[in-house]
């Protein structure tokens, strides 16, 4: 180029094709401030959102969250569209790893970077309910429910905050909610029939319980609340058959053995009792509690020696289990060895005091000795825990009036009367 050539382009303006062409390495600019941000590399952000969401279906909860973070480190301004469900997806697997303050901090930003993020808010609600904190639960998940109404999961989760802060009412109506919107939702049939039983209402509760079943036949522990409902309504026929159900789809249930011996028990069959105790012994389920029955068993049926027997075999299966050292008392009083039976009988309240049935037991024979003072104690401890067996006080106004008590015997008669007990009336010729 020559001397004039050189003077002419430096005399030459430059135009916009070259302002340009100067900045394009800069990268391009946000916006009319002129504030400086590197491009997106969307394509690789999108792809590793893409490998944490496979990761997720694999449950591989920290290689989801590696593929999420180098995506978020691609974009630390967070401008991508996917950035928010990205650190709700990351908050669910801090979440399945335990690492809660974790997975607070994912949700907590998604929510800041969008106020509107159901997921965000249904995650968080997740997360307080695993830390034991089912107010903050609620909070979150209420604000999820606004944002998203129709979603059955975000009203099951309302149901369980609910369900834990002992409102059975509010836990019922969210447990509706999600039943609305899907109506074979098995848990939240089956945590709708707890709080209905919880609120006494019984009929709702074996409702819930059978559309449980319906929702998930195969299900055994909807038949194993179904039949604790029936035992407690007197219903032993359908406990029996709901508990054997529960057994049938479910072998392992081993809780089942007991229940189902004690539904047989109140059913006075002794016999398919006893089958049923022996085999939660087999499967070593709270064999103490298996033995004790089969000894109350033996003692029903006068067989002393064999009920004795399976007493202490109870107590070698738990030395502190209280009620079998009353049992052996009641054992030891049925055939006239009342020393023994005060001892076996103290054991047993040493270890549990409040045991109305034992203290009574115990102040019956104190006030067969002629131990007044010891009996009328022991009566009155049992009527501080059972307040309204009225029958307890029947047998201290007795007590008053076997060692000359009067005064104190009427005493008695007048609690029983201002109770309007129809005991009263009973009692009233012994004084």
């Amino acid at each position: 180029m020559d001397e004039h050539s050189r003077e002419s382009n430096a005399a030459r303006k430059p135009d916009d094709t070259d302002a340009l062409f100067a900045m394009d390495a800069l990268g391009p600019l946000t916006d009319e401030t002129g504030e400086f941000r590197p491009s997106l590399d969307v394509p690789t952000i999108t792809d590793c959102y893409a490998r944490g969401i496979e990761c997720i279906r694999r449950r591989e909860w920290d290689t989801a969250i590696g593929y999420i973070r180098k995506g978020l480190d691609l974009d630390p301004l967070r401008r991508n569209s996917q950035t928010v469900i990205a650190l709700a997806n990351m908050g669910f697997c801090h979440d399945k790893l335990e690492a809660y303050e974790e997975a607070i901090a994912a949700y907590t930003l998604a929510i800041e970077l969008d106020p509107q993020s159901e997921q965000a808010f249904a995650g968080l609600a997740c997360v307080y309910m695993d830390l034991g904190h089912p107010a903050e639960a609620l909070e979150a998940g209420e604000r999820a429910a606004i944002l998203r109404p129709d979603n059955p999961l975000t009203h099951y989760n309302l149901g369980n905050a609910h369900m834990a802060m002992q409102d059975f009412i509010g836990a019922i109506e969210s447990y509706r909610q999600a039943i609305t919107h899907r109506p074979n939702l098995f848990h939240a049939w089956l945590n709708m029939g707890i709080s209905c039983e919880a609120i006494g209402d019984i009929e709702g509760a074996v409702t819930s319980f059978e559309n449980a079943i319906q929702s998930r036949p195969e299900y055994a522990k909807a038949y194993l609340n179904l039949g604790l409902v029936y035992s407690r309504q007197g219903r032993h026929d359908d406990a029996v058959a709901a508990f054997e159900r529960a057994l049938e789809r479910d072998p392992e249930m081993k809780k089942v053995w007991i229940l189902l011996g004690l539904a047989w028990r109140c059913k006075r069959n002794e016999f398919k009792a006893m089958e049923a105790f022996k085999a939660a012994v087999a499967a070593n389920f709270y064999p103490e509690k298996a033995w004790h029955n089969i000894g109350l068993i033996h003692a029903h049926a006068k067989r002393h020696e064999d009920a004795m027997q399976s007493f202490r075999t109870a107590l070698q299966c738990n030395p502190e289990y209280a009620k079998v050292y009353v049992s052996i008392g009641l054992e030891y009083e049925r055939v006239g060895r009342d020393s023994e039976a005060v001892d076996a009988i103290q054991n047993g309240l040493r270890l549990r005091p409040a045991l109305p049935k034992a203290l009574i037991a115990l102040g019956s024979i104190h006030a067969r000795h002629h131990r007044f003072d010891e009996a009328v104690e022991c009566f009155e401890k049992a009527a501080g825990y059972a307040p309204n067996d009225d029958g307890i006080h029947v047998r201290i106004l007795r007590t008053h009036l076997a060692a000359g008590r009067r005064d104190a015997a009427m005493a008695e008669l007048k609690y029983l009367e201002d109770r309007k007990s129809p005991l009263a009336e009973q009692v009233i010729g012994e004084i």
